[in-house]
């Protein structure tokens, strides 16, 4: 199986977008699963590494990635030392971020041999599973959609914290990390 952990890609807004690619290198076209981590989340967090051997290893080619405002940095991909960035983060963001790591797989000539552009599943947990919701609904070429606890509604998701009114007059809404303190 190779693995290749930790590819850095730029996206639209001057933050890295780290990425990981799982696959069994065998010159054979093979579906391609894009996973999107959810709010607070990332990549590497509980079973997602076993998530993209599994898959690995019933022939797909399984990318996974950190959005690039999730609060995360290269040096420090697991933890929150960016709480500027997070702070900065939107819907948008994570979207374009999607795009980015979509148009760079399906693009990338070093796996050429081993993608099947016809044949693309988004796979999303928590936000993430929102978010991929929305992109499939944008771009024809996803012909999957797979959602795993996936938020069902952005507003009433986002309003658990605090007042969504005063979100919208401040600008700002404040989200308490317990395990940060």
């Amino acid at each position: 199986m190779k693995i290749t952990k930790s590819r850095i890609l730029q996206g639209k807004h001057q933050k890295p977008i780290l990425t990981d690619v799982f696959y069994i290198e065998n010159n054979k076209p093979k579906p391609i699963v894009i996973f999107a981590h959810g709010y607070k989340g990332y990549k590497d967090w509980g079973c997602w590494n076993l998530v993209a051997k599994a898959f690995a290893k019933h022939h797909f080619f399984f990318v996974k990635f950190n959005f690039s405002h999730n609060g995360g940095t290269i040096e420090q991909p697991i933890d929150f030392p960016d709480l500027e960035a997070f702070g900065q983060n939107n819907y948008t963001k994570e979207l374009d971020d999607l795009q980015s790591i979509f148009d760079w797989v399906t693009t990338e000539k070093s796996y050429k041999d081993e993608i099947d552009t016809a044949n693309i599943t988004l796979i999303g947990h928590s936000r993430g599973g929102g978010i991929v919701t929305i992109k499939a609904g944008e771009d024809s070429r996803i012909t999957r959609l797979i959602t795993w606890a996936a938020v069902s509604n952005f507003g009433n998701r986002s309003s658990t914290i605090g007042n969504l009114e005063e979100w919208k007059k401040d600008g700002v809404k404040y989200v308490y990390f317990p395990e940060i303190g």
